[in-house]
């Protein structure tokens, strides 16, 4: 299974604000349900992530890792695709959460 994110951060030994004690490479993402994390980014990929990447997250293991980066319009198809579902996702859960609509009716006097 794997989920697409944007990359907010990379987090490399080679950048000067950072202070590493290995040479891995990680990515602050903004995934598709609105959460946020930080995984290991694939060795194969370290020289090529950047900030605003649309990548796939391999969820099928027990370290998340970025396995592939996305780019142009398979970036762009693939967050749209994923963003409009969760909003889907979240109006229907929306709806079912709001009390059902009751009728007052009027008193008659008569």
């Amino acid at each position: 299974m794997f989920h697409p994110g944007k990359v907010i951060e990379v987090f490399s030994p080679k950048h000067k604000k950072v202070q590493a004690s290995d040479s891995t490479v990680q990515a602050m993402l903004d995934m598709w349900d609105e959460n946020t994390l930080t995984v290991m980014v694939d060795k194969k990929l370290e020289t090529g992530i950047r900030k605003d990447d649309i990548v796939l997250v391999d969820y099928t293991t027990p370290k998340l890792r970025v396995t592939k980066i996305l780019r142009d319009e398979v970036a762009k198809s693939t967050w749209k695709q994923y963003k409009d579902h969760h909003q889907k996702r979240k109006q229907a859960t929306a709806m079912q959460r709001q009390p059902p609509l009751v009728m007052q009716q009027e008193s008659y006097v008569g």
